[in-house]
């Protein structure tokens, strides 16, 4: 196969096409997707980023349990904001440019042996098509599931690195990475477990290298204890969101299997067929592992799209592997039905996107359009009725979008309006 050659890196020439390839594959199919209006919450992260990110609130980030775990993002989109203003354009382009970002760290793995540049690249491209994890890309308020996972994937990047090459910069950015993955989403906490599996299967295995993976495991554990021992202020430990009573193992294979259907299970059935158990056991670990967090969510079956994007890596791993094992077969048939199932991947994905996916992302932004119109026909304050949203999201989005104070939007359920005065509803049906 003239491509698998080709992915053998690391010419400079080929390399910069790979790369080229690989930034074109993570932006054209999202492309469609900057033209719509901001969904929900988009308002409220611009918001919060004002909000936190100003010279009197980061006292007030450093208490809020929820938000300082997800700072990352307020910063970018403060520090987007100081650029752009508030067109949603920007701000998720910006999320775009991220997924390059994430997809471009996946092709820089190909420098680990076990690897190597050809699985990388296949894996990374995978990864950057799959439309499973849309969510985290097109909703410019999922942007730091983007962030988690570029800090993340550098983390296990430097640590890889550390324990093949006993170079102190590595673990210095393994370190910085670690640190920043906590500050951009709560499911950072997984890190220690995926740096002890990389510790077992790199090898050699020293006792300073297992104090390490100790010291980020009780610095998780100072971290959860952070987030629970505040539980009447964080938003979600209390609005039954997360629950440790969740059926956590349902809610888990769900996510698996929906995240893993259809490609997924075909490569993994190749994998084994070719008696290659140890990519499959070893990809389906990282995605289990990097679930975990959500199955204890209360308000789906299963996770959604934007908590399933890191645990897709492994996903474009498998895909790799299965793609590699099939690309190396001696029958020309197996090799051609490979080729088949790789164009019929990157056609079927964004058509997804672009046919399923967007229409539903245009509807969920219609409330807000809904309420900004109605706000300005109608002036402040503007009383809401019932509505898909919380009454914050529109308060957001009239201080975001109008320059109102959130006083000027009230909830007839705390202040019931005078008579006559115009309510705003939107019904909850598509």
């Amino acid at each position: 196969m003239n491509l698998a050659r080709f992915i053998d890196f690391p010419p400079p020439r080929r390399l910069l096409l790979a790369i080229a390839l690989l930034s074109a594959a993570a932006i054209l199919p999202y492309l469609p997707f900057l033209a719509l209006p901001p969904i929900s919450d988009d308002y409220m992260q611009i918001g919060l980023g004002r909000e936190f990110i100003s010279a009197g609130g980061l006292s007030k980030l450093a208490g809020d349990a929820l938000y300082r775990t997800r700072a990352t993002s307020l910063f970018l989109t403060r520090a987007v904001e100081a650029v752009t203003g508030t067109d949603i354009f920007y701000h998720r382009l910006a999320s775009i440019l991220l997924h390059v970002c994430n997809g471009l760290l996946i092709l820089a793995c190909g420098v680990w042996p076990r690897l190597g540049y050809r699985r990388a690249f296949v894996a990374a491209m995978a990864f950057v098509l799959v439309a499973s994890h849309q969510e985290a890309v097109v909703w410019v308020a999922a942007v730091h599931e983007l962030l988690v996972f570029g800090f993340t994937l550098l983390c296990l990047l430097g640590w890889l690195q550390w324990l093949r090459l006993r170079r102190a910069g590595w673990l210095g950015l393994a370190l910085a990475s670690f640190v920043l993955a906590l500050y951009s989403k709560e499911s950072a906490a997984v890190l220690p477990a995926l740096l002890a599996g990389c510790w077992w299967i790199e090898g050699p295995r020293r006792r300073a290298d297992l104090a390490i993976i100790a010291l980020s495991g009780l610095a998780v554990c100072g971290y959860a204890w952070a987030v629970f021992a505040a539980s009447r202020q964080h938003q979600h430990l209390h609005d039954g969101t997360f629950s440790l009573h969740a059926p956590f193992v349902a809610n888990l294979l769900r996510t698996l299997w929906r995240l893993y259907l259809p490609w997924g299970v075909v490569a993994i059935a190749l994998l084994l067929w070719k008696r290659q158990a140890v990519p499959v056991a070893a990809a389906l670990s990282f995605s289990i592992v990097t679930l975990l967090p959500y199955s204890f969510l209360t308000y789906m079956p299963f996770a959604p799209s934007r908590h399933t994007y890191l645990a897709t890596l492994g996903l474009a791993a498998t895909l790799a592997f299965a793609w590699d094992a099939a690309a190396r077969d001696e029958s020309t048939r197996i090799r051609r039905l490979a080729t088949f199932t790789a164009l019929a991947f990157v056609l079927w994905n964004p058509l997804y996107l672009w046919l399923k996916k967007y229409p539903q992302y245009e509807w969920r932004s219609r409330p807000t359009e809904a309420f900004l119109q109605f706000a300005q026909r109608n002036g402040r304050p503007v009383y809401v009725g019932p509505s898909p949203y919380s009454v914050w999201v529109y308060r957001y989005t009239a201080d975001v979008a109008l320059g109102w104070k959130h006083t000027d939007v009230l909830s007839i359920a705390e202040a019931p309006p005078p008579e006559g005065t115009p309510v705003f509803t939107y019904g909850l049906e598509p």
